[in-house]
């Protein structure tokens, strides 16, 4: 064998035993979640470390987007967000101090803080412009609805692997479909709703061991079934427990929110009382909100965040505060009804014609749909419903769309919207039920306008071109026989007692929108002599001069 040969020889041996060494000091991959977990335990810091881990502090950093608002939000920002938190990693005890600056629908500073002590919960201070101005609707502050609950707990829970991991450790057993995605047992833990409701799953990647996210399906009230992500990156080691630094929040492969957090404590020092809750102190609990907070989380977070939160019990159609305003038929209309009530910031109409029943609007979600018919029928008509029409696509205005469906109808939609709205009722819908399962509806697009009826019952549907919504979305309703137009969003009753406190870039709006108002009823050659929203905030802003006024 001559040199050559022999050298290329000795080279051929040594790369072939420097491979086999690299293959066995290697770690296999995990071979099923049981020993990723454990891998992943040791990872995060090991057993002891985890358990030892009882409260976690930090602040927190971040800004919200909004998919499905177009055109409005500006890249789709709606909000700057930030947040100092105290947390039982337990999931059951929590204190979160928010400050929001929201740029959409109005800009607002504001802050407020929420403490949860397992099912007692108060919130101090004013979540957002219109609990500011409005008094919640019929209640002074902005209580802890048992909505708000359920959806902050599940959140604070998914948003910390450390967490996640300890309520992993108490189970029996880890189990999973697929390696590398492993049950968490919240719907079955102390916090949960039951066995009937969707798991949370940690999703951990094989390389690093570390949780790469958390996922779950729960339900939008406009799209129907939707996965929620929360995305973990950054990592760093504090008092020998990794955590991540960086959130990022995805519903239905869109961004919502992203937050940096900083100042990250392990057992930080604190004073018992801090997260504390008497039950004098709370608002009273029911176990039924809470998990449709807990089943439709994002939602809650989407209108907190737009200044807007829509946490308060949707069953409700009465009036017991002078702040609020009643389910009733329209004043000088025995054709008309509204459907409102304590607390309720989002109404429905009712028109009587042609023997059937029109709904102008669908808010906010299903279970609202269902009190506002049950309303009707008991206190208006018994007539069948024919048509509904949704003024705009935006979700706390067609939330509750299948619902509103559910005895049969046209659904009439700005022809903007047609496609779109079509699309959400073919999406599945099974975390809660779907009460159009089965039925075909006839989806109307309506490019500029239509009329339903006829005499005193007559009523005249129009797209009108607006900044709030996209191209032939928006339709507005009017009523010859009583002069009166409705609507909503474009101006709603109240806010002209409050514009002085706006910024000029929100005068400037309302100011523009006014003036989308006169310009359509005079283009239209219509007589208006009242407008009514399905927004409303008092009983004493219904006379359309005001909007001419505004408009000037």
């Amino acid at each position: 064998m001559n040199s050559h040969i022999k050298q290329l020889f000795f080279l051929t041996v040594i790369a072939i035993l420097l491979v086999n060494c690299n293959n066995h000091n290697e770690t296999p991959i995990a071979t099923n979640n049981q020993e990723l977990f454990d891998r992943m335990v040791l990872a995060l810091g090991g057993e002891t470390a985890i358990s030892n881990a009882a409260y976690i502090s930090f602040s927190a950093n971040g800004i919200a987007s909004e998919f499905q608002e177009d055109p409005e939000p500006i890249n789709g920002d709606v909000s700057e967000f930030s947040y100092d938190l105290l947390y039982n990693l337990e999931g059951n005890q929590s204190k979160q101090a928010w400050s929001i600056s929201a740029n959409y629908a109005f800009y607002t500073d504001f802050s407020f803080t929420e403490t949860i002590d397992h099912i007692n919960g108060k919130s101090e201070g004013a979540t957002g412009t219109f609990s500011t101005f409005f008094s919640g609707f019929g209640v002074q502050g902005d209580p802890m609805f048992s909505t708000k609950i359920g959806a902050r707990q599940k959140t604070l829970l998914m948003s910390s692997p450390l967490a996640i991991s300890k309520m992993i450790s108490e189970q029996n057993e880890v189990s999973g479909s697929t390696l590398g995605t492993i049950k968490v047992g919240y719907n079955t833990s102390e916090i949960g709703f039951g066995s009937d409701t969707p798991d949370i799953e940690l999703v951990v990647d094989t390389s690093s061991n570390l949780p790469t996210k958390a996922k779950v399906i729960e339900n939008d009230p406009l799209l129907g079934d939707v996965i929620y992500e929360v995305i973990y990156d950054n990592w760093t080691t504090i008092n020998d427990v990794q955590v991540p630094q960086k959130l990022t929040h995805i519903l239905d492969g869109n961004i919502i929110r992203t937050e940096t957090r900083t100042t990250i404590e392990i057992n930080p020092n604190f004073d018992s009382s801090e997260l504390t809750v008497t039950a004098a102190e709370a608002w009273s609990y029911d176990s039924n909100e809470a998990k449709y907070g807990h089943l439709s989380s994002q939602f809650h977070y989407r209108t907190l965040l737009q200044t807007f939160p829509i946490d308060f019990p949707v069953e409700i159609v009465d009036q017991t505060s002078p702040l609020a305003l009643a389910s009733e038929l329209v004043v000088g209309d025995t054709n008309a009804f509204r459907v409102s009530g304590d607390f309720q910031s989002h109404y429905t109409y009712a028109f009587k014609v042609d023997g059937g029943i029109l709904l102008y609007d669908s808010p906010v979600n299903d279970r609202r749909s269902a009190a506002v018919l049950n309303k009707i029928r008991s206190e208006f008509s018994t007539a069948p419903i024919t048509y509904i029409v949704n003024s705009h696509n935006h979700f706390d205005h067609s939330g509750g769309v299948r619902g509103n469906l559910k005895e049969g109808g046209e659904l009439i939609v700005g022809n903007g919207s047609k496609s779109f709205i079509e699309n959400v009722l073919e999406r599945p819908s099974t975390v809660l039920p779907n009460p159009i399962a089965g039925k075909t509806i006839n989806v109307i697009g309506l490019s500029d306008s239509m009329r339903i009826g006829s005499g005193e019952e007559e009523i005249q549907l129009y797209t009108i071109p607006t900044i709030h919504a996209e191209e032939e979305d928006y339709i507005v309703l009017y009523k010859p026989s009583t002069k009166t137009l409705y609507f909503n969003d474009l101006y709603n009753p109240g806010f002209v007692f409050v514009f002085d406190s706006f910024i000029q870039k929100d005068k400037d709006r309302m100011i523009e929108q006014a003036h989308d108002i006169v310009n359509f009823v005079n283009e239209k050659g219509l007589d208006v002599e009242k407008f009514h929203c399905t927004h409303g905030f008092t009983t004493q802003d219904f006379d359309y001069q005001t909007i001419i006024n505004l408009a000037n």
